[in-house]
């Protein structure tokens, strides 16, 4: 059952000026070192990094925790299948949310053009999340 959609999109000249102001920094304090590898091979890095960073939004968004105390950029990190496949691994907090929230899979697709760089993120989970029966139940009040 789907039990969160997250997407997000990126202007890659917002986005390479944040690169060039924040540089190195950024990039330690957003990316786990398999990460940083990957988009450092890459014909065009920073499109790499964008396309990373929203991929993270995304599944922040998918499962309901941006902004939670704790949660950091690198509990979430993008691996790429010999096939080219796009996955997402969670690790610390994002793992514990995601294991509370019963998550099953966490589905990403990640996207580049010269512009932009876009992410959908589709959780799902083998039962209803907390939160949706929350949200339910708030429904039913409110007729």
């Amino acid at each position: 059952m789907v039990s969160g959609v997250g997407i997000d999109v990126i202007d890659l000249s917002d986005f390479g000026r944040t690169l060039e102001r924040s540089g190195e920094r950024f990039i330690q304090r957003i990316y786990t070192k398999g990460e940083i590898e990957y988009c450092r091979s890459q014909p065009h890095p920073a499109q790499s990094f964008a396309a990373r960073f929203a991929a993270k939004e995304a599944a922040m968004k998918a499962l309901g925790i941006a902004g939670e105390e704790g949660l950091s950029w690198k509990d979430f990190e993008i691996a790429v299948s010999s096939s080219g496949r796009p996955t997402m691994i969670l690790h610390a907090h994002a793992a514990a949310r995601s294991k509370a929230l019963r998550l099953q899979t966490l589905q990403i697709s990640i996207s580049h053009s010269l512009s932009t760089a876009s992410a959908v993120a589709i959780a799902e989970s083998s039962t209803e999340t907390p939160r949706r029966s929350q949200a339910k139940n708030a429904t039913k009040l409110a007729k």
